[in-house]
C-alpha cells in the first residue's frame, strides 16, 4: 500500500476528517459509506499517478 493511495477527506455530512484507501487501477467513482457516521458518500477519482485527487460529495440524494 502506497502512499500515493492515501488520501485524507472531510466527511461532507459530519465533518469529520480521514484517511482513506483508493486502489491504483480504481478511476471514476464509487460509494462509500463514512466509518463514523455511516452515511454515503461518492466517491470521484482523478488523474494518474502522483497527480490522482479524491473528491467527495453526498449520495443521499441531496446533492
Amino acid at each position: 500500500m502506497d502512499i500515493e493511495d492515501r488520501f485524507s477527506v472531510v466527511c461532507p455530512y459530519c465533518g469529520e476528517q480521514m484517511e482513506i484507501y483508493v486502489e491504483p487501477d480504481v478511476k471514476g467513482s464509487f460509494v462509500q459509506d463514512c466509518e463514523v457516521c455511516c452515511n454515503p458518500w461518492r466517491v470521484r477519482v482523478t488523474g494518474r499517478g502522483e497527480r490522482r485527487a479524491v473528491h467527495l460529495m453526498r449520495a443521499d440524494g441531496s446533492e
